[in-house]
């Protein structure tokens, strides 16, 4: 249930062709070529490419820097069982996707059994699977038993 950021290669491809595109428009076009405002026609293709290129790196750049965090909860933290006690909302909504803010009792393997409060954006597809009462599965923080995440 954890939300994790997934790059869309397909998209990367189609602006990839897109800058490729402004780059040979840059070589086809007449030197003496110009802009509306008396820019040189070439420049501009080659900024645009630039401007593409650029924005599509940003992109990817951030897509693997958001999945950093994700991925190392799922390399050293460690699974125990949370019984949802209560459930109720923030009023805060991102990307539509309510922050739920829940209370859990947790038996861990390696903590003594806690009650945790925890507030996470959750997919509506699964809030049919959180009701008060399930038994659900999520990470804990081996350092701080009242840091976990839903997964």
């Amino acid at each position: 249930m954890g939300i994790r950021i997934k790059f869309n290669w397909n998209v990367f491809g189609i602006f990839a062709f897109v800058v490729v595109g402004f780059i040979v428009a840059g070589f086809l076009v007449s030197p003496k070529a110009e802009t509306d405002d008396g820019h040189p026609l070439n420049i501009f293709f080659w900024g645009m490419a630039g401007m593409f290129l650029l924005s599509n790196l940003a992109i990817l750049a951030w897509a693997q820097l958001s999945n950093r965090r994700r991925n190392r909860i799922d390399e050293t933290w460690f699974d125990a069982q949370a019984e949802i006690l209560e459930i109720s909302e923030t009023g805060t909504y991102i990307n539509n996707q309510p922050k739920l803010r829940f209370r859990f009792s947790v038996n861990s393997p390696f903590h003594p059994y806690c009650e945790v409060v925890h507030k996470q954006v959750m997919p509506l597809t699964v809030l049919a699977q959180l009701q008060v009462g399930n038994v659900i599965t999520v990470k804990v923080n081996p350092n701080d038993p009242q840091d976990i995440m839903i997964v």
